[in-house]
């Protein structure tokens, strides 16, 4: 199967049991082979932010240290592989910018649709916004 860019919102379903989507996260990860599930940096450092964060981990909520741990192990799976930037990241990232909604959640998704493009992965996701990238191959999670 082609390789994959995992977005934020699986790798946290897949981290936090309580999580509403956690058995659709674990069901896409258990069906995944050697390699196949990419992790960016982008995605790494916003599961710190969200697993720290209060208002949507609650009382579950960790010191940045000990989010890192937590996505150090999962990095540790062998379906995980740590993918770096992708050369032609740059001249396909202004090609998705065209939202007319301000900076914010559409820029970081922008970059990640860009990711997978230059890099040849498809995005899994469970965010259906990301259909709206052209020549982005996505694959939406759903129950």
């Amino acid at each position: 199967m082609k390789p994959c860019l995992a977005d934020v919102n699986v790798l946290l379903a897949l981290l936090v049991r309580r999580h509403e989507h956690h058995r659709l996260a674990l069901k896409w990860f258990d069906r995944l082979a050697a390699g196949e599930a990419g992790l960016c940096r982008f995605v790494q450092l916003a599961l710190i932010r969200l697993l720290g964060n209060r208002h949507i981990m609650g009382n579950d909520a960790v010191p940045a240290a000990t989010a890192w741990r937590l996505i150090d192990e999962l990095a540790q799976d062998e379906r995980i592989a740590f993918v770096p930037e992708p050369g032609l990241l740059d001249s396909v990232l202004p090609t998705l910018l065209n939202s007319p909604v301000p900076a914010g959640k559409p820029i970081g998704d922008a970059y990640l649709a860009a990711f997978s493009i230059a890099g040849a992965r498809r995005m899994v996701t469970l965010d259906r916004g990301f259909r709206q990238f052209k020549g982005l191959d996505v694959e939406i999670l759903t129950r």
